[in-house]
This record gives structure tokens, C-alpha cells and sequence, in this order.
């Protein structure tokens, strides 16, 4: 029986309001249009050792204002071009529910975090999450990692949202950018 390799951390990020400008139940791809420091960030955190994730709730689908046909037309556009502009994500993960289904994938639920660390060996205790809402860093908490807040997107419009919480993100971040300078130089610091 063969070693298996060591655990790996992941930043887990959010799609719409972090990585491209959020649409309100995007479906069309023609729509799609990354934040001018997407690539960037991607490629730091990838050079720096992290899987890199994006973890999106796309309850469109389930209250039946776009298919999953149209979410997988938005995310080949997305994924395109993030290649024109020379870096990729490892792997999308996408929640089809609404709150009222109860499912283990809806963020701030672990589900989609835990098929990432299963699919990538993530040790998800030395991983982030980043995302435009409450329930994106949630998530990080959730998972036994830690979450960031970005205030692109739907970001500002949280901050009252987190007075209410009694978990705290790890940080609140002008941009995807500004996270990513965080996480890397708090691993240096770990």
C-alpha cells in the first residue's frame, strides 16, 4: 500500500461579487466579466502552494431563473477567461438549492467544501474561504478554517449582517486582492 501524499490547503472562493462581477442569477456568459485582479490573485495563491477552489450557491436553478445547462455555458465562459488572462481554478463546485431544501452543500454547510478536500486532499483546517457574503466566510468557519470577507459584490450590504453574527470573519477586505496578500502573509507567519 503506497504513501498518500500530504494535505494540501485550498482558498475556496466565492464566484459572483469576489472573482466576477455579480449579475443577480447570472445566465448568460455573454455577462460574465472577471474583476481586473482575478488572475492575479488566482496565480499568487497557486504559487504560493494553494488548491484553488470556487465554491458558488446557485439557487437560480432550483427557483428555476436559469438551467444548469446555462450555469455550466456561464462557467466555461468564466473558466475561458480566466485562460486568456493565464491561470485556472482546480475545480468548480456549485449548490443548486434554495435554504428550504435542507441540503449539506448550500453555504455556510460544508458540503462542497468537503467533495473539494476529498477530490483534492485539502486539509481544510489550514484553508480559507473568500467571498461577498456572510455565509462565504461562514463557510471557512464551518470547516475548521477561516473565512474573509471581500467587499466587492454584494460585500458592503453585508457589513450590517455581521454586527448580528456571532462568529466574526478573519478579516474584511477592500478586494479579492487584498485577501490574498492577507492569507499569504499570514501562512509566512504560521
Amino acid at each position: 500500500m503506497g504513501a498518500r501524499s500530504a494535505k494540501v490547503p485550498a482558498v475556496f472562493l466565492d464566484r459572483d461579487g469576489t472573482l466576477i462581477f455579480d449579475r443577480n442569477y447570472l445566465s448568460s456568459p455573454e455577462q460574465v466579466k472577471l474583476y481586473s485582479f482575478a488572475a492575479e490573485s488566482i496565480n499568487r495563491l497557486r504559487n504560493a502552494g494553494f488548491k484553488i477552489i470556487v465554491v458558488t450557491n446557485q439557487s437560480g436553478i432550483s427557483r428555476g431563473i436559469f438551467t444548469e445547462h446555462e450555469l455550466q455555458n456561464v462557467n466555461r465562459r468564466f473558466m475561458s477567461l480566466l485562460k486568456t488572462a493565464k491561470a485556472e481554478v482546480d475545480a468548480i463546485y456549485y449548490c443548486p438549492h434554495v435554504d428550504s431544501d435542507n441540503c449539506s452543500c448550500r453555504k455556510p454547510k460544508v458540503g462542497m467544501a468537503l467533495q473539494g478536500a476529498k477530490d483534492f486532499n485539502v486539509d481544510l483546517k489550514k484553508s480559507y474561504t473568500v467571498g461577498d457574503s456572510v455565509r462565504d466566510y461562514l463557510l471557512g468557519f464551518n470547516m475548521g478554517g477561516r473565512g474573509i470577507l471581500v467587499l466587492t459584490g454584494y460585500g458592503k450590504k453585508q457589513q450590517p449582517k455581521i454586527l448580528k453574527e456571532e462568529i466574526k470573519p478573519m478579516a474584511i477586505c477592500r478586494t479579492l486582492k487584498q485577501a490574498v496578500a492577507l492569507i499569504i502573509r499570514s501562512t509566512k507567519e504560521n
